[in-house]
């Protein structure tokens, strides 16, 4: 299955590398003060891929995760963005908390912040990662009156709901999936 925003569509499906479109039955979402996942899930078993190039070509192995605390300001991270295409930038705060009601309420100080420039909307549930390793899902970001970007922001992947894990490369080799 697959892992994105709570604010993106509930319908989605997933092109095969033969060019056929899989649907995917949408799970749930949860989207209140310190998350924002959706999960769809598929009758084929998945393996452990992540587009982190526009191209979707080269499509990397995730190999591991890590937690929001182990995460520094200062840190290098990558994301891909459907609008922005794949970028890296620094970490800037680990503690965000976006303001106004974007949280259904108040949203919780969990949130990781990146430096721009490079954010637009519809980045929104793309991956965030350091090589092969995850760091979290887009949530949204901050812009210029102009449209320049000032921060993107995510949700860290321990944060995805109990009882629901990454498929590493590990994980998919200890369940038999190629």
């Amino acid at each position: 299955g697959i892992v994105t925003a709570a604010h993106c569509p509930g319908a989605l499906s997933y092109r095969a590398p033969d060019g056929a479109d899989v649907p995917l039955e949408f799970v749930g979402q949860w989207g209140a003060r310190y998350q924002d996942v959706q999960i769809h899930v598929s009758e084929a078993a998945q393996k452990p891929l992540f587009n982190a190039d526009s191209s979707r070509n080269g499509t990397p192995r995730l190999t591991s995760w890590r937690n929001r605390a182990s995460t520094r300001a200062g840190d290098a991270v990558c994301h891909r963005g459907e609008s922005t295409g794949y970028s890296c930038s620094q970490v800037e705060l680990v503690d965000f908390a976006p303001p106004g009601e974007l949280c259904g309420g108040p949203c919780d100080p969990t949130w990781v912040t990146v430096a721009g420039p490079t954010c637009r909307g519809g980045d929104s549930g793309g991956p965030i990662f350091i090589g092969t390793t995850a760091l979290g899902l887009n949530k949204g970001g901050n812009w210029t009156r102009s449209g320049s970007c000032n921060f993107y922001y995510f949700m860290s992947t321990d944060l995805l709901p109990d009882g629901w894990r990454l498929l590493t490369r590990e994980l998919a080799e200890d369940l038999g999936v190629d």
